[in-house]
């Protein structure tokens, strides 16, 4: 009896265990349910998330194509408007000469040395400077009465510069620009002229015209910026000066020329350095039109052949940092009043998106970064970023801000994939510069204080490599190597990384905290010029 009741014993214990561990695979099986059913919503909130995040950057996309397509509409209208005036304008003045023709003795004509065009006898009048961009247009931006007329019906290439266009002109076909009614004032006074230039198919025999103005071919009566024997040469007939650097075909180059009506002297500038002075009399000439891309100092014309981008007119004399900024300050963002105007001479504005304010910076005001998808960057992009070997410096003021984390201070980037993250902070707040030789290259800084403002230098050259400056000092180097560049322009993300996580080596994250007085240089400063720019 009593083997009976164990036995019973024993089998109700195993029911017993058999239903608990029935019990706890159901258990199981719910909890495997319950986390299926919750991945399948995290999975549709994600997939709902990235749609909803792929509408907004549609929507934004939009709303940038309706902005720009508005820009362009208003840039026409205007242009319509200004090409009318100056039709008036010109009627106006012919109106009044031929009254005045009418009315006094009739004296000869007086014509330009070539048959091209016939020149105006206006006198030069009161004009500070002049701009001519060539951006897809001969429109002159700060004067009325001064844009261009194309002859020959030249075309347009990418900018040096990185922004809008650049006049593509082919010396067989007579192709360059002319300025009236209105001639600037050369006449007895200082003044400067400059202009990127890209010389294609050039020959030692033949001069190649940049920029001119000739009344008559005169002593001091016919200015004219040539390239001549293949290299710069600045004259105002028989008073003249060359270069001393023979010009590379196919070659980007920022070319000036300086006359200073105080000291009598006639300089030549190139990539903003010195490439020849002479002593000189003064330009006398009064009237005739104002050529680009082509000069008549011959009594022919002699017209250009490449790209012609950027021309300038000071009436003044610059002076060497004046001269050397222009030809290599590329960019400079002050952030002033949280501005993303570019302070600098190309003028290419930069675009926020997402959420950025303004705080007082290190100089005036300065731009907030806030976590989040979209940042402040550059759309436009930079010729010489991707250029093998080249020269450069980057320069800002960063103060991070909340937590050290994974951030992106600044990303060179094309298109097509190419990228660098050029300045980064890891997730324990070290700041790191890269570079690429096929391979990423790097030198690390220092832990950047939280809520503390830094100066922050990169430079490059294939003599140091990256030389990494922390206010103003130089922290640490890579030494010397030639950078491997995309071979294609290159655009510049500031404060985030563009989605662009699979870069190497990977970084990502925006940058939380403020940025202040950016400078891009295709040029490397030395110790001195970052000390003076980490002491505002």
């Amino acid at each position: 009896m009593q083997q009976q009741q164990q036995q019973q014993q024993r089998q109700q214990q195993q029911q017993q265990q058999r239903q608990q561990l029935q019990q706890q695979q159901q258990q199981q099986r719910q909890q495997q349910q319950r986390r299926q059913r919750q991945g399948q919503q995290q999975l549709r909130q994600q997939r709902q998330l990235v749609q909803h995040q792929q509408q907004r950057q549609q929507q934004r996309r939009q709303q940038h194509q309706q902005q720009q397509q508005q820009q362009r509409q208003q840039q026409r209208r205007q242009q319509q408007q200004q090409q009318q005036q100056l039709l008036q304008l010109v009627q106006h003045q012919q109106q009044r000469q031929q009254q005045h023709q009418q009315q006094r003795p009739r004296q000869p004509q007086q014509q330009a040395v070539s048959t091209f065009f016939t020149t105006t006898t206006t006198t030069a009048q009161s004009i500070a400077s002049a701009f001519w961009s060539f951006d897809s247009n001969a429109l002159e931006l700060y004067n009325s009465g001064l844009d261009g007329t194309l002859s020959g019906s030249p075309t347009y290439a990418t900018s040096f510069a990185g922004y809008g266009a650049a006049i593509s002109l082919t010396r067989s076909s007579t192709q360059y620009a002319y300025i009236t009614p209105k001639v600037l004032p050369f006449n007895s006074r200082s003044f400067t002229i400059e202009a990127w230039i890209y010389p294609s198919g050039f020959s030692s025999s033949n001069d190649y015209g940049i920029f001119g103005q000739c009344q008559a071919t005169s002593t001091n009566l016919c200015l004219h910026l040539i390239v001549r024997n293949n290299q710069l040469f600045c004259g105002f007939y028989n008073n003249n000066i060359q270069g001393a650097t023979t010009l590379t075909m196919s070659t980007w180059y920022h070319v000036a020329c300086v006359y200073d009506s105080t000291a009598m002297t006639k300089q030549v500038w190139l990539d903003g350095n010195l490439d020849g002075t002479h002593s000189a009399s003064a330009y006398n000439g009064l009237w005739g039109n104002t050529t680009i891309g082509a000069t008549f100092q011959l009594g022919s014309v002699s017209a250009f052949n490449g790209y012609i981008d950027n021309v300038r007119f000071e009436a003044r004399t610059k002076n060497s940092t004046e001269i050397l900024n222009d030809a290599t300050l590329h960019v400079y963002y002050s952030f002033d009043s949280g501005s993303l105007t570019d302070n600098g001479p190309n003028g290419i504005n930069a675009t926020a998106y997402g959420t950025l304010s303004t705080i007082t910076g290190r100089v005036n005001q300065a731009l907030q970064f806030n976590s989040g998808p979209y940042i402040s960057y550059s759309y436009t992009p930079f010729y010489f970023l991707g250029i093998s070997g080249n020269p450069f410096t980057i320069a800002l003021w960063a103060k991070p801000t909340g937590s050290y984390a994974q951030q992106t201070i600044l990303l060179v980037e094309q298109p097509s994939g190419w990228c660098v993250h050029y300045l980064v902070m890891t997730s324990s707040g070290q700041l790191v510069a890269n570079c690429w030789i096929g391979s990423n290259i790097a030198t690390n800084g220092p832990i950047l204080s939280l809520n503390t403002w830094t100066h922050i230098a990169y430079t490059y050259s294939t003599t140091h490599g990256i030389r990494l400056y922390i206010n103003g000092n130089q922290y640490s180097t890579t030494g010397g190597f030639t950078f491997s560049g995309s071979g294609v322009p290159m655009r510049f993300v500031l404060g985030g990384d563009s989605g662009r996580t699979y870069c190497s080596p990977a970084y990502g994250g925006v940058f939380t905290g403020a940025l202040d007085e950016f400078y891009l240089y295709r040029r490397e400063l030395t110790a001195a010029q970052v000390l003076a720019l980490a002491n505002p």
